[in-house]
């Protein structure tokens, strides 16, 4: 009997103590305890931080903890989704799709195709999102807000350098990013308001495809696989290579080496990488265009809140037209960079912050520039 009340009175505290737990994860679910409204009006804001590859250091290493770090600060509990696409438009546009459903109130995007990512930002207006095209701009569709660098900048940086490093009659070779990116296009824009001039006066002579060869997806190997077609094609006959950007250049780069060419001939690039500096001090890349992703993740975030909180855009200086109206833009500044200067990335704490110091970044290099 005694052991039969205490099983019972067991029994009883067993069923509250379930019954209290039940009743405090109801709670904490939201599920049946509070209305859906009052759930969905003390949730934290989600933004969605979409990323196009990640052969290109900057993506992964400089933009996302940067920019996620940036608007933690300006939005206090925000929720941020960092998703990378791979190189895979359809499954950056699936990505979007995925944001839009759990209910992202701003999608920071990177397209990899500008042009087919308006579709999703229409999707995203009639949801009520709001749409900030990140470094890339999206066309054919009203967005939001635009950050990027002076992209005709950079290639106007570009082509100046080269041509002031090859002598007259150089055969000079074009390799282009990627023809779905509008960046692409701007920085071609850039580098051959300058080259073709100087093509058309004689001064140099463009092998290849006139406005040079296209990279689908900024991919270095294939950068390399095009360098080798137009070294056989003219016989190693090149004594320059505007490459677009760090990646592709060093894939460009690699192909000169295995036919004795790496050094001799001058090669561009872009993004101030870890690779496109060790280039640079090696003497294999000529120069980079540094773009400060300091002022660019910050200047995405402080919109980005704006948009959350309702306010002014911060930092506007451009409208960018973009098929479907202009866009408010924020358009940064860029520097040329080659081993004369690259000093600056070190005063300005460039290559401490985000290439691990110039320890990592001199190992094993010529003890140049920098390195001395």
């Amino acid at each position: 009997m005694a052991r039969s009340r205490i099983g019972s009175v067991k029994q009883r505290v067993v069923l509250a103590g379930l019954g209290l737990a039940a009743a405090a994860l109801a709670v904490v679910g939201g599920v049946s305890a509070k209305p859906a409204g009052v759930t969905k009006a003390h949730a934290a804001p989600l933004v969605a931080f979409l990323l196009p590859e990640n052969v290109t250091p900057r993506w992964e290493g400089f933009d996302k903890p940067t920019f996620v770090a940036a608007l933690k600060k300006l939005v206090p509990g925000v929720q941020i989704d960092v998703l990378n696409a791979l190189n895979d438009p359809a499954k950056q546009l699936s990505q979007a799709d995925a944001e839009l459903t759990k209910g992202a109130k701003v999608l920071v995007v990177a397209p990899i195709d500008g042009k087919a990512f308006g579709v999703e930002a229409k999707k995203a207006e009639a949801q009520g999102a709001k749409v900030v095209a990140y470094d890339r701009l999206i066309s054919g569709a009203k967005i939001d807000a635009y950050i990027s660098f002076d992209g005709v900048a950079v290639g106007k940086a570009q082509g100046t350098w080269l041509l002031g490093h090859v002598k007259p009659g150089a055969r000079v070779a074009i390799i282009n990013g990627s023809t779905t990116d509008d960046n692409a296009h701007l920085f071609n824009k850039g580098y051959m308001s300058v080259l073709a001039p100087a093509a058309k006066a004689g001064k140099i002579k463009i092998v290849g495809p006139a406005d040079g060869t296209w990279t689908p997806g900024w991919d270095p190997p294939t950068a390399q696989s095009e360098m080798e077609q137009l070294l056989t094609k003219y016989h190693n006959g090149i004594d320059a290579v505007l490459s677009a950007n760090d990646g592709m250049a060093g894939g460009i780069i690699a192909a000169l080496k295995a036919v004795g060419l790496a050094g001799k001939v001058p090669v561009t690039g872009q993004d101030a990488s870890l690779e496109g500096v060790q280039n640079i001090l090696r003497g294999y890349q000529g120069m980079s265009v540094f773009k400060d992703f300091r002022l660019q993740a910050p200047a995405a975030a402080k919109v980005t809140a704006a948009l959350l909180q309702g306010k002014a855009l911060p930092g506007i200086n451009k409208q960018v037209a973009n098929g479907a109206g202009n866009v408010p833009s924020v358009i940064l500044p860029v520097v040329a960079v080659d081993a004369s200067n690259l000093s600056l990335l070190v005063k300005d704490g460039f290559i401490n912050q985000y290439l691990g110091g110039l320890k990592t970044v001199c190992k094993g290099m010529p003890k140049v520039s920098i390195c001395k």
